[in-house]
């Protein structure tokens, strides 16, 4: 029992340090939003392979810190490939360690899932939709932000 121990303490720690991803549809995710509450949600739309991405992901990790403990949801929504979750998605979420919550885009036909997030969004990313859940106010930011725009932008749809 203590050898068999040793090796399913190590499995079990690495179960949850890597965690999985879940995988998330556009309307599942859109139903969220809605029945949110009070709750203000800010989704940002990402990649691994995206510069511009990968350079504001501070920002929203310091937004999730900062309302922690007001109605504010983040959630980083991945749209990398399906073929790179397990070799560069979940690698990149741990290396960063990033704590806001980190789903995958479980979407195939881009001019059906796009137009659902904003009718007007043509698809590039990053893009950021932050939503009131209670009042219906949406803005949406369909390339690179800051931290200043975001917090500034969270007291617009209040």
């Amino acid at each position: 029992m203590k050898n068999f121990a040793k090796y399913i303490l190590p499995i079990s720690f690495f179960v949850v340090v890597s965690g999985n991803i879940p995988e998330v549809k556009i309307d599942a995710l859109n139903t969220r939003l809605k029945n949110g509450g009070d709750t203000i949600y800010v989704v940002n739309f990402w990649a691994t392979w995206c510069g511009p991405c990968v350079a504001e992901l501070p920002y929203f990790e310091k937004l999730d810190s900062v309302y922690k403990d007001k109605k504010v949801k983040v959630i980083l929504v991945s749209t990398d490939f399906r073929k790179d979750i397990d070799t560069r998605l979940k690698p990149f979420v741990e290396k960063r360690k990033l704590h806001s919550e980190v789903d995958f885009l479980d979407e195939i036909y881009d001019n059906e899932w796009i137009p659902k997030v904003d009718s007007a969004w043509q698809g590039n990313i990053p893009a950021t939709k932050i939503y009131n859940a209670k009042t219906g106010k949406t803005v949406f930011l369909p390339r690179q932000t800051t931290y200043a725009e975001l917090d500034s932008l969270i007291k617009d749809v209040q």
